[in-house]
């Protein structure tokens, strides 16, 4: 925290006998006064003073502790040199310093108080129980405990536990001639007095200077801040949340699952959800990059016994096995209210491993990222149940606004760079990652000149078109190396290179053969590399298309021709021409037209005829050279005086290269 707050006595009042209240502060780090400070009533004062940044959307506590005491009997002892110890301890803590006048309530700003600290130090002395005061604290005290997680911490100074639990003693209350202390007071300041006696507390009898440290320790454990970091320049975030917000509120469904592809943001909201909802749950767990970090048993047994810690809190515990640990975290998960995030879950194993299959706390809330969309197979034999939420990509307003921020630390692009905006937008197509990272790379230093920033930024956009970013690639191609099977891969390369927008059902055809397609699409789709349109056209992310290629062009950066596909006009023309091809490639695409538009050849080609029978040697020499059959339909042949405008050609081994698809132009 940023400071403390403490309030100054001044002149006694004697009639009252109260202190009149001034304030004083005591800053540890910057402290800055605004206009609103200044009009601030105490607690909002205190707020300003003590609170630091907050996420977005998290309501940010106005004291960490508020003291609870009997002022008589240790406000000039005990109770004093505990503030001063928590003070040292940064722990922005509240306590009343007046005296209070017999029977009188609870002030609005004591109220305000205790209900904007995240724990409370009830010091249970002798004469606690002998002010309405006290006890009116206490029963507000209690009622956070059970609403708003609040922590509370029972001090029993020179008292026996066992008094306050029985009330006997100086405990002992009773109904009298007063309007305060009526028959329906006392029995709720008996329950009250029963139920902070039960709580686990310290007893104070001996010399105090080591309790002292062991409260300021507990304390600073049990208030250390659960947030993780969120990156700056979050745009389109409250969008997404309000749309699950119902989800928290939902007792009995245990689960988020956020679906999408990677770098969509998924990490992102979870992280957000988190931030702004931790402080409403008895314990809390965030546990990053799953997917990536499971790569050997071990690894998975790690994560159990972080898991576990943040659940029950206290040391790391030792787990001898998966299996134990499965066991012991499935048996915590049972009473404690807990908010959990499992980020980038990528196997079914690994839910099970980590939150094994039993009952759940009906108010607890546990989000899992992860890539898969078919998730519904993970919970269909268990009583969990769950709310899908499926990632929106960035829409142009919001993917705008985030590369701007980025680029030139706005939220709209400079003056000229508009059209070159609109290129980098269709490059990143709503993903935030992608949005991130080109926006970075093309930061524009106003102390360069503009002509200097325009080149870079043409530069950058046109090596784009050629390869994907590291930074991007390193992300997406998890998706594409988690894939299952080899023919899952093949299938993915294929479709990146030649098929994206060809009717599901004609690829299945010519695919199911060699590449398990129909399944192979399936797969593919529940992993967020592949879409199919309502009109049952194949699509896919224009990144995701690039990282296939990206990859198939790594085969032999240099030699198209010792690449798996070939899909570039220029290089499917000169690997035909040049009759370079090899058993290597499965895949040719070449379209004549657009040849032809980019004048790369046929300058001297006059005859139609000629031009098509020349194309079709050509293809069957690669065919020769791959030492497999073409499968030409009768139609093409048919069309004779037609010229060859486009054509695929694919396959695999034995079972021949086939024509995927071709145009003519009569």
């Amino acid at each position: 925290m940023l400071g403390t707050v403490e309030e100054r006595s001044g002149d006694v009042d004697e009639d009252e006998g109260r202190v009149a209240q001034g304030y004083h502060f005591r800053i540890v780090e910057n402290f800055t006064l605004t206009s609103a400070s200044i009009f601030a009533d105490p607690v909002s004062m205190a707020s300003s003073s003590c609170s630091g940044t907050a996420s977005p959307g998290v309501n940010v506590s106005s004291y960490d502790v508020f003291l609870s005491f009997r002022g008589e009997d240790t406000r000039d002892s005990f109770t004093d040199h505990l503030y001063e110890a928590l003070s040292r301890a940064g722990i922005c803590t509240f306590r009343d310093n007046e005296d209070i006048k017999r029977g009188e309530e609870l002030r609005p700003e004591i109220e305000r108080a205790i209900k904007g600290s995240r724990a409370s130090i009830v010091v249970l002395s002798q004469n606690y129980a002998t002010s309405t005061w006290c006890l009116d604290e206490l029963l507000l005290i209690l009622e956070q405990r059970t609403e708003c997680n609040h922590f509370v911490l029972p001090i029993f100074y020179h008292v026996d536990p066992s008094d306050v639990r029985k009330q006997s003693k100086t405990f002992a209350i009773k109904v009298k001639a007063s309007s305060r202390w009526t028959d329906h007071n006392v029995n709720i300041w008996e329950k009250a007095l029963k139920e902070v006696a039960d709580l686990a507390g310290m007893v104070v009898m001996g010399l105090e200077t080591e309790f002292l440290k062991e409260i300021v320790d507990i304390i600073y454990h049990k208030l250390e801040r659960k947030e993780v970091h969120l990156p700056p320049n979050l745009t389109g975030m409250t969008t997404r949340y309000e749309e699950i917000t119902l989800w928290l509120s939902q007792s009995n469904v245990e689960f988020l699952a956020i679906c999408g592809m990677g770098g969509s943001g998924k990490t992102t909201l979870a992280k957000y959800i988190y931030n702004s909802n931790w402080r409403s749950f008895e314990s809390m767990s965030f546990v990053e990059d799953i997917g990536s970090r499971c790569k050997e048993s071990h690894d998975l047994h790690e994560l159990q016994e972080q898991l576990l810690k943040d659940i029950l809190g206290g040391k790391k515990r030792k787990i001898p096995c998966v299996s134990q640990g499965t066991y012991k975290i499935e048996e915590a998960l049972k009473t404690k209210r807990t908010l959990i995030v499992l980020d980038d879950i990528a196997e079914h194993s690994e839910l099970v491993a980590l939150l094994g299959t039993g009952k759940i706390n009906a108010y607890s809330k546990i989000i899992i990222t992860t890539r898969i969309l078919n998730i519904e197979e993970w919970f269909e034999s268990r009583s969990w149940r769950y709310r899908k939420y499926e990632m929106k990509l960035l829409n142009h307003d919001e993917s705008l606004e985030l590369l701007s921020r980025h680029a030139f630390r706005t939220k709209i692009p400079m003056e000229g760079f508009k059209a070159l905006t609109i290129q980098a937008l269709h490059y990143c197509g709503g993903n935030p990652l992608a949005l991130e990272v080109l926006g970075s790379s093309l930061f524009v230093n106003a102390d360069l000149p503009k002509r200097s920033s325009l080149l870079h930024w043409e530069s950058t956009l046109n090596l784009l078109e050629r390869e994907t970013d590291s930074g991007i690639q390193r992300v997406l191609i998890r998706s594409y190396e988690s894939l299952p099977h080899a023919s899952n891969k093949e299938l993915f390369l294929h479709i990146a290179c030649f098929l994206i927008g060809i009717d599901m059902d004609y690829v299945v055809k010519i695919l199911e053969h060699d590449y398990s397609a129909l399944s192979g699409i399936k797969t593919l789709t529940s992993r967020c590399l592949l879409s199919v349109s309502p009109k049952k056209k194949l699509m896919m992310h224009p990144l995701l298309q690039e990282m296939g290629r990206t990859i198939v062009h790594q085969e032999s950066p240099k030699d198209p021709a010792k690449r798996s596909r070939v899909w570039r006009n220029m290089d499917s023309y000169d690997v035909l021409r040049k009759g370079k091809g090899s058993e290597t490639i499965e895949g040719l695409a070449l379209d004549m037209q657009l040849l032809k538009k980019e004048k790369y050849a046929f300058k001297d080609v006059d005859n139609v005829e000629m031009m098509m029978m020349t194309m079709l040697n050509m293809v069957m020499a690669v065919w020769r050279m791959m030492a497999v059959r073409a499968c030409f339909t009768t139609e093409m042949m048919a069309r004779g005086r037609g010229a060859c405008a486009s054509m695929v050609t694919t396959g695999k081994g034995e079972v021949g290269r086939r024509l995927l698809s071709y145009k003519m132009k009569p």
